[in-house]
């Protein structure tokens, strides 16, 4: 089959690629496509995948975002009626179900994020198969116009799908002159996202970092304005380019995020993690503050306490982490396997809302655990 995939943010290239690998070595035909946005070509070279770079971001205004998006979709009809693949696939993407439903392809799409209602509502009801983490109530998709009837729950998040093939390179580590478990990784506030609904104009993060113990912070800023607040503390240190973030992540001795992705890849590695999101939390964060794997705050104060104890038991908590996220259900192949049953009953494999899914097949990282024995 030729299965069309639509790649829209940069966290998204982790998400898919292992996708990607497995359907080419199964003999499919990958089709991706991209925008321009947030260094995602950068990301996608890195990995050397070829794609198609259709539309940019809309900006932070609706107006901007309207145009952009109506643009893009009219370029990717043109593409996709020249390339006419069997089988759509995305996470998030606002275009993609609506070019694969006009052109009457089958689609497959990911969703994790249940405020960013105005996005899923152009999603959701174009989608022939609705993959989501069980933590969120099934009611807030439902609302945006998913069918009950092609649903399926997954039992993890979708950060567990970024570690596929992932063995921890401490190349990054000289690349910035840190050293094992001695830094922590930081993450600012999304503000460009149509869902945030936080303070745009000051990071809680800025008043954090004077009350934090003095090692080097390695922060991933999102904007132009966001890098200049922080390089005025002498012990940041923000990457200029593209570097291999889950390393970074895998030897960090902490990290505290205003987002999301980066606090849940961190989780997925075994890092401890503390979210400092100023917005309304998604219901994979409160799922997961509830099985103790992260702890939210948007108190300063607060955190740089929490921030403390974490480190002094970083042995002891990291091994509880990995011991529960060890028992998840991995979107990947979830995904793998709904291709795998389309292309044999040309339908998909779904399951009843409230029906038990089984959560033993964590390849992610079930591969990673091994590799981190092997290193020792």
């Amino acid at each position: 089959m030729k299965i069309w995939i639509d790649i829209t943010n940069a966290p998204h290239v982790h998400f898919f690629k292992g996708v990607i690998w497995e359907l080419e070595k199964s003999g499919h035909e990958v089709l991706i496509t991209t925008r321009e946005f947030d260094g995602l070509t950068d990301i996608l070279d890195m990995f050397g995948f070829d794609y198609y770079i259709i539309g940019r971001h809309g900006g932070s205004t609706l107006e901007g975002k309207l145009l952009m998006s109506v643009e893009r979709m009219y370029k990717l009809s043109k593409l996709i009626i020249e390339e006419k693949p069997d089988l759509a696939l995305y996470k998030h993407s606002a275009e993609a179900p609506r070019v694969a439903f006009g052109l009457r392809i089958p689609s497959i799409g990911f969703v994790d994020n249940e405020t960013a209602v105005a996005q899923n509502k152009l999603i959701l009801p174009y989608t022939s198969l609705l993959i989501y983490p069980m933590a969120i109530d099934a009611y807030e998709l439902l609302r945006c116009g998913a069918d009950p009837n092609d649903m399926r729950p997954v039992k993890g998040f979708s950060e567990l799908a970024h570690l596929y093939g992932f063995i921890p390179d401490k190349k990054v580590l000289k690349e910035l002159g840190l050293k094992k478990n001695g830094y922590i990784v930081m993450r600012t506030e999304p503000i460009k996202a149509n869902y945030f609904n936080g303070d745009s104009e000051k990071s809680i993060l800025e008043g954090l970092i004077p009350l934090l113990p003095e090692v080097p912070i390695v922060l991933f800023p999102r904007t132009e304005s966001q890098r200049k607040r922080f390089e005025r503390f002498s012990n940041v240190i923000i990457p200029g380019h593209a570097v291999d973030s889950l390393s970074l992540l895998y030897y960090a001795k902490l990290m505290i995020g205003a987002g999301g992705t980066m606090n849940r890849e961190a989780i997925a590695l075994g890092t401890p993690t503390i979210s400092t999101y100023p917005g309304r939390l998604l219901a994979v964060t409160k799922w997961l503050v509830e099985k103790g794997l992260k702890f939210h705050s948007t108190d300063p104060v607060e955190v740089a306490r929490m921030a403390e104890r974490m480190m002094e038991l970083n042995g002891s908590y990291r091994a509880y982490i990995r011991s529960i996220v060890s028992g998840f259900e991995n979107p990947m192949d979830v995904i793998l396997r709904e291709i795998e049953t389309y292309e044999e009953l040309g339908t998909f494999k779904t399951i009843k809302i409230g029906e038990s899914t089984n959560a033993s097949d964590a390849r992610g990282y079930i591969g990673l655990d091994e590799r981190r024995n092997d290193e020792k």
